[in-house]
């Protein structure tokens, strides 16, 4: 079963994306393994239980994920319609666009009144580019300039990449971005010999800022065992020691949970996968026929990753592509052809607590990634079960933590494209 888990920031946090003394960035949201770790270190203090430790953290029956900002409220606008907790925080795919003067969401852009030219997704027209073998160049117009509507005439500012962390409410109408929002600390050093400021040493951290919200997902082998991890982390959180990243003896990282967000979601099912898969094949076909691209495969279907994914071969190399042959390997899904990708990748690093010593650092797909599939073979129920079996287990080692979260064929890839199309703003 799956459950939703929402936190809050009580103080700063600090989650550090990398080890070296010359970079102070935090990531913009908390990973799963951070989580994970952060309520392994309580359980430890709390409860002298180890059959119950092993149940929580090492039979591989409850999983993690990364918790997500959700923050759709300012000082001069509050956007009440985007704060269902209902509904997922996503990455926004690597495809998708936006003007590069005037970017972000159309939903209520009267509303806190900042102009706002809407965002588009270019997977589509990518991947029509990328079928012609690269000779439809009319394709790509549709990527390159805003279309906003701009006194009798349209904005033409060239788009640029969106990047973040969306909602998508009830409908499409409702969709919003959502930012962490950040500050520098400046922190003198410590000298170990007086217990006094040490003269020459002055540093910066980046730290979430308190009073956030983040939203994410745990999954459970059964009812029985998210009952009793409920009850252990409402006590975590009554007792205060819920904490994680850095800096925690300076008073960063303390967490709280929301004990009324933390309950049983009902997951998709097959059928909605299907008619999301069939949806954008239908998109995809209708604008070839409107290009005069001839598509060489009988159905077409995005894979976009909501977390970052480790992928090792048969030889235990880093693999930095999501292609067919992995399916087939993995999955028993033969005939899907990688057409196109939008995907970076990045290194993962860790600090053991238990140990006392850093993670081996590994390399990933970063999130948001997205990877177009051409399938020739037969889109039976078979068919359809692979594809529902990616999306609910995940791909790529350490899943346990969060990382390997996958969608297959995003209502995002096409249904922003026909909303923010249209003249309105709110």
């Amino acid at each position: 079963m799956k459950a939703k888990f929402v936190v809050s920031s009580d103080s700063p946090l600090n989650i550090r994306v990398s080890r070296s003394t010359a970079r102070f960035e935090t990531y913009r949201y908390i990973p799963g393994t951070t989580l994970l770790g952060a309520f392994a270190a309580a359980h430890r203090k709390i409860r002298n239980d180890t059959d119950e430790f092993t149940r929580f953290f090492l039979s591989g029956e409850v999983s993690f994920s990364n918790l997500y900002p959700a923050n759709f409220r300012d000082d001069d606008f509050s956007n009440t319609d985007l704060q269902d907790d209902e509904q997922p925080i996503k990455p926004i795919p690597n495809t998708a666009r936006s003007c590069k003067r005037f970017s972000g969401f159309r939903f209520k852009a009267d509303s806190d009144k900042k102009e706002r030219h809407g965002v588009m997704d270019s997977l589509i027209y990518w991947g029509l580019f990328a079928v012609s073998h690269q000779t439809k160049v009319e394709v790509l117009n549709a990527n390159m300039k805003c279309t906003y509507p701009v006194e009798q005439a349209e904005c033409c500012e060239l788009l640029d990449t969106f990047s973040g962390f969306y909602r998508r409410g009830e409908s499409i109408t409702e969709i919003g971005k959502s930012e962490a929002k950040t500050r520098l600390l400046t922190r003198t050093g410590i000298s170990r010999e007086t217990g006094t400021v040490q003269e020459g040493i002055l540093y910066n951290r980046e730290v979430l800022n308190e009073g956030q919200q983040f939203w994410g997902t745990m999954s459970f082998a059964d009812e029985v065992l998210f009952n009793d991890f409920h009850d252990f982390a409402v006590e975590t959180g009554d007792k205060g020691l819920l904490r994680i990243g850095n800096n925690l003896t300076r008073g960063l990282g303390k967490l709280s949970i929301l004990e009324d967000e933390f309950e049983e979601l009902v997951p998709d099912d097959v059928m909605s996968l299907r008619q999301r898969v069939l949806a954008f094949n239908e998109k995809f076909h209708a604008q070839a026929k409107a290009y005069c691209v001839d598509l060489p495969h009988q159905l077409y279907f995005p894979i976009t990753l909501e977390s970052d994914t480790i992928i090792c071969d048969t030889q235990l190399r880093y693999q930095t592509v999501l292609n067919g042959e992995y399916l087939h390997q993995s999955f028993n899904l033969a005939d899907a052809t990688l057409i196109y990708q939008s995907a970076n990748k990045r290194r993962v690093i860790g600090w053991n607590a238990l140990f006392g010593l850093p993670k081996a650092a590994e390399w990933a797909i970063s999130m948001a990634s997205v990877f177009l599939f051409g399938y020739d073979g037969d889109a039976n129920d078979n068919f359809y079960e692979s594809l529902y079996n990616i999306e609910q287990n995940g791909i790529g080692r350490r899943k346990l933590e969060g990382f390997g979260r996958v969608i297959v064929s995003d209502a995002f890839h096409w249904e922003v494209n026909e909303y923010e199309s249209k003249d309105e703003n709110s």
